[in-house]
């Protein structure tokens, strides 16, 4: 769970939004279960993740250097692959 409430993002803004009371009581429910401290900060924090990149900041790096690499014609065929890691073709068998 995060910790970073948002404040440093910018400026704090009010969100007014109507949701069923089941839906509401599911959410006060699941931000208790996972330690929230209210109801606004977990709601932050869903709506967070719902909008930012979800990799890790080695997988985001692991991308670019994917993107790198092919840019700069590192790259290699299939077959170059299976053999450079010792896999055979199953229909080969």
């Amino acid at each position: 769970m995060r910790t970073d409430t948002g404040e440093n993002n910018g400026e704090m803004v009010k969100l007014n939004v109507k949701v069923p009371k089941r839906l509401l009581e599911d959410l006060d429910e699941l931000a208790e279960e996972l330690n929230y401290t209210n109801r606004s900060e977990f709601i932050r924090e869903v709506l967070r993740d719902t909008t930012e990149p979800i990799l890790t900041p080695g997988a985001q790096e692991g991308v670019s250097q994917g993107y790198a690499d092919v840019a700069a014609g590192r790259t290699m065929s299939i077959t170059e692959a299976k053999d450079r890691l010792g896999i055979e073709d199953e229909s080969e068998g």
